[in-house]
């Protein structure tokens, strides 16, 4: 099984990412999909003390227009193409669905709104995390999992 944790939106607040990250378990990598990217650098060192070094792969936000972090990008994880972005972009979880398909994607990962999502859009998984800062629109901090076992998918949400 391949394990992969979610965040978005975390806009500074490292104790919540190093909480968040700690109750998630064992992971094969790590997604970050932007806002603010100096928060994929502090994910990026806690990271390299775990066991297995999980990869990181992170993508610029809104709030990152310095950053050199990609804008988009498409890996593959437990035998699924992943697509990743912030989101600012998209007008709406249709267009990102359809977006991510053409790119070959079984999974669309993105965030901006703060808010979670996980449904099925033109064949897509959309999953949207919601924020990884406490601080964010007055929620509680929360990230995802992503669970990936052949053609078995299972997303783990997971709140302070």
């Amino acid at each position: 099984m391949t394990r992969v944790g979610v965040f978005s939106d975390s806009h500074g607040d490292c104790a919540a990412l190093a909480q968040l990250l700690a109750k998630m378990g064992p992971l094969h990598a790590v997604c970050f999909l932007g806002d603010v990217a100096s928060d994929a650098d502090y994910l990026r060192t806690q990271l390299a003390d775990r066991p297995g070094g999980p990869v990181l792969y992170a993508v610029r936000g809104n709030n990152d227009l310095a950053s050199r972090l990609p804008d988009h990008l498409l890996i593959e994880l437990g035998g699924k193409r992943i697509w990743m972005e912030h989101g600012h972009r998209c007008p709406s979880p249709m267009t990102l669905a359809l977006r991510a398909r053409e790119q070959g994607a079984q999974i669309a990962l993105f965030g901006h709104t703060h808010q979670p999502l996980c449904e099925y859009a033109q064949g897509v998984l959309l999953l949207n995390p919601g924020s990884a800062g406490n601080d964010c629109r007055g929620g509680r901090a929360r990230a995802s999992v992503l669970e990936m076992e052949g053609e078995r998918v299972r997303v783990l949400d997971v709140r302070l």
